[in-house]
């Protein structure tokens, strides 16, 4: 059945999935009385998000990590599968790097902890709707210590990226702005200029497809660009 296509201006519609019943509840009242967002169901598990996002075509579903029956993991991969257009993020306790590694390869857009304050997650629905993808603060490091790893091999020759082939200055930049740094950082790391930098930076997510920095660290991974079992 084609995608439900969202009215200019209309409202996001949000799946709000966790076995834990206030937290949920919870969720769901931060959220309802937000002109832009509407909550358009509530699942205690796997099986409930799957059977309401093919009932309600959502725009973005929250799911917690681990939840009786099926968890949020497996509902992921069945989503991308069931509902592609709809956007996933992860908000869990979970601050595991398996969990995290999982839910990028499962294609994901967000992996947030509980420990975010409840009134930011409207902002985190907005972000995702409108094409970005978060990471907790905390999570980022993960991420970063394997594009160090990933660029080492690279240059000594011992892997090959796969899908779309970034050059070897490429790889560098993207090493250099997954660390976190600005464009200024990475052109006095590379002995380029800020200009060149862009260009690279354009290039790199114009290859991966991707809309930002952190969409290119997570396609790295689920990709398996990043060897995961190192």
């Amino acid at each position: 059945m084609p995608r439900r296509r969202r009215a200019a201006g209309g409202p996001i519609r949000v799946i709000v999935c966790d076995d834990h019943a206030v937290y949920r509840r919870g969720l769901a009242l931060v959220l309802g009385p937000e002109p832009d967002i509407e909550v358009v169901g509530e699942a205690a598990s796997g099986e409930e998000a799957l059977e309401l996002a093919r009932r309600v075509d959502p725009d973005v579903v929250l799911l917690d990590v681990r939840m009786p029956g099926m968890g949020g993991l497996e509902a992921a991969r069945r989503l991308a599968l069931e509902a592609p257009a709809a956007r996933v993020v992860m908000l869990t306790v979970s601050d595991s790097e398996a969990d995290l590694y999982e839910a990028i390869k499962a294609g994901v857009v967000g992996y947030l902890l509980k420990d975010i304050s409840i009134d930011e997650i409207a902002g985190a629905v907005r972000s995702v709707a409108a094409g970005m993808t978060l990471l907790a603060p905390t999570m980022t490091g993960t991420l970063f210590a394997e594009f160090t790893a990933l660029a080492r091999r690279v240059e000594g020759g011992r892997i090959a990226p796969q899908g779309p082939r970034l050059t070897a200055r490429e790889v560098e930049v993207l090493r250099h702005i997954a660390r976190g740094g600005s464009n200024r950082d990475v052109a006095l790391a590379l002995f380029i200029s800020e200009n060149t930098v862009k260009n690279h930076v354009r290039n790199i997510l114009d290859k991966l497809k991707v809309h930002s920095r952190t969409e290119a660290a997570l396609w790295a991974v689920r990709e398996k660009v990043v060897d995961l079992e190192s």
